[in-house]
């Protein structure tokens, strides 16, 4: 099946974006993501900006370009139905998020990236790409022992839940409250248009 929010764009498909679509979508997107990964992660050949952390770049660009247009949704045309869809979606992105930062593989890789003959030759910004990628994976737990890592992600899935619950009641607060004045001598200074 194709998803609107799986297409090349320039400017996200709003008009065709289903909240149906969003979960096989993700879903979907997910399972190609770590395939390629296994496919970079298998690779026997020396490891160079273009071969792996220009692919890794493009993974990622990817999920954001498929993710950000439902955030935004998410924010200005909230819904029952769409909260359900992300409720389901961010257990999903915490699992894939921890898996990428605990990836030994991944990791290696990038170490060799950066402890490579290439780097001194990269850009400034692909350099910087490589030392937060490292810098990541620690914050991610790749140093932790596996009952930790465990942890890691349990709290991180949690954490996700909690942000997103937090963000629901924020915006269910702001679009609940009004205030009614009897009169518009009550409002001085503010312009007859408002």
């Amino acid at each position: 099946m194709t998803y609107a929010l799986l297409q090349p764009h320039e400017l996200p498909p709003f008009s065709r974006i289903a909240i149906d679509d969003i979960e096989p979508a993700l879903d979907t997107l997910l399972a190609q993501n770590r395939a390629r990964i296994a496919e970079l992660t298998s690779n026997t050949a020396s490891v160079t900006w273009e071969n792996f952390a220009a692919v890794m770049e493009s993974l990622d660009d990817t999920l954001e370009q498929m993710w950000s247009p439902v955030s935004h949704l998410n924010g200005v045309q909230n819904s029952d139905a769409l909260r359900a869809v992300i409720e389901r979606c961010l257990p999903k992105f915490s699992e894939y998020s921890t898996e990428l930062g605990q990836n030994q593989d991944l990791f290696l890789r990038y170490k060799q990236l950066r402890d490579g003959a290439q780097y001194s030759t990269l850009t400034d910004a692909q350099r910087k790409v490589i030392d937060n990628a490292l810098r990541d994976f620690h914050l991610s737990g790749i140093d932790l022992p596996p009952e930790q890592k465990k942890r890691y992600g349990e709290i991180s899935k949690r954490l996700s839940a909690l942000s997103n619950k937090f963000s629901n009641n924020v915006l269910d607060a702001t679009q609940g409250w009004f205030k009614q004045f009897a009169s518009a001598d009550q409002l001085p200074g503010l312009p007859a248009t408002a």
